[in-house]
């Protein structure tokens, strides 16, 4: 038994230190940088993140050392949180693994608080970049009972979205709170995919687009063209200059206090499509994919098929969004409660 135990011991032992040496050679060689790699979309297949994640997938490579294959993979949930606290607390810190969030996850912790059931701190992901600066855009089918916002003031409007947490659901309390409208949300749809097919069977009358620039535009004006669907309001600063006649958010809200509170949420629509890595990628690596990104957009084969599936590009680059996400969490602490006070889900 003795004997046994010994070359038990003896057998464990060198297996660690063989361990060990793998450990110490692996460390000492060079990543494989031909290994795949990861886009994490915080939206199920279809939408508008889920195509801007597979055109930076395939054209990325081109640009990161070594050619690596970009796997995309869907993580919906929680309205985008799901995807955020993994990437922020399990994903590797290699740089292997980035993701596209919704942009309103960037925020949720600021904005809800505990409530928004994020374990991440925002400023502390490595921002990529953001492929869209975004207009949002309140989108109704023409059947609805309302074409101005004088008349959502008298009349409930039945609209959809993802999660209480999302801009889909916040932008209407925003509204109903500073405009006195009757926006009523439904939420739990998977993404906006189902939104448009619930409008479509009737079983809501609209939806809040917090994001203009993908193939959900292309969607609305070709029902638009049909006569299904009409434009109530654009939730920006400056509009869609295709659609002049349809009012900006900016332009109703007069009340300088008010006005704060709009321009604050405004500011976060600039990081409309947001690209992120999680805390600790070393800083090289980080370079490393805001280049890649930069070259990928830049791209004229990117552009073309952009332009081929109806994807607006309008991009910011990693420092710059990484400014913004930083100035935005650095707001006044008494306008971010006040804004919190009227865009918190209602318990």
């Amino acid at each position: 038994m003795a004997h046994r135990t010994f070359l038990f011991g003896t057998i464990f032992a060198a297996a660690l230190a063989f361990a060990g040496l793998r450990d110490a050679v692996f460390a000492q060689s060079p990543p494989d940088r031909s290994r795949p790699m990861t886009i994490i979309t915080s939206s199920p297949p279809g939408g508008g993140y889920d195509a801007y994640s597979r055109l930076l997938s395939r054209y990325m490579p081109r640009y990161l050392p070594g050619n690596p294959t970009i796997i995309v993979q869907n993580m919906p949930g929680g309205a985008g949180i799901r995807a955020a606290n993994y990437l922020y607390n399990i994903a590797p810190k290699d740089g292997s693994t980035f993701a596209l969030l919704d942009r309103a996850v960037g925020t949720a912790p600021l904005l809800y608080g505990e409530e928004s059931k994020a374990q991440f701190e925002a400023t502390k992901f490595n921002w990529i970049g953001s492929v869209m600066r975004e207009n949002g855009m309140t989108v109704l089918a023409s059947s609805a009972p309302v074409s101005t916002i004088e008349d959502a003031r008298r009349r409930e409007v039945i609209v959809g979205s993802t999660g209480p947490e999302q801009d889909t659901s916040m932008y209407p309390r925003l509204l109903n709170e500073l405009l006195g409208t009757k926006f009523k949300v439904i939420f739990g749809y998977a993404g906006q995919p189902e939104i448009f097919q619930a409008v479509e069977r009737g079983e809501l009358q609209g939806l809040f687009m917090s994001g203009w620039s993908g193939n959900g535009r292309a969607y609305v004006r070709e029902r638009m063209s049909r006569g299904q669907m009409k434009l109530l309001l654009q939730i920006s600063s400056t509009g869609d200059p295709q659609h002049k006649d349809t009012p900006t958010i900016v332009e109703m809200v007069t009340r300088p206090e008010d006005r704060e509170i709009v321009d604050l949420l405004l500011s976060r629509l600039s990081l409309g499509r947001p690209f992120m890595a999680p805390p600790g990628v070393p800083a090289e690596r980080v370079a490393e994919l805001r280049k890649a990104f930069r070259q990928a957009i830049e791209d004229p084969d990117l552009r073309a098929e952009a332009a081929q599936q109806r994807l607006a590009i309008d991009p910011i680059w990693g420092e710059e969004a990484q400014e913004i996400i930083t100035r935005v969490y650095r707001a006044d602490p008494a306008l971010v409660k006040r804004t919190r006070d009227i865009v918190r889900v209602a318990q």
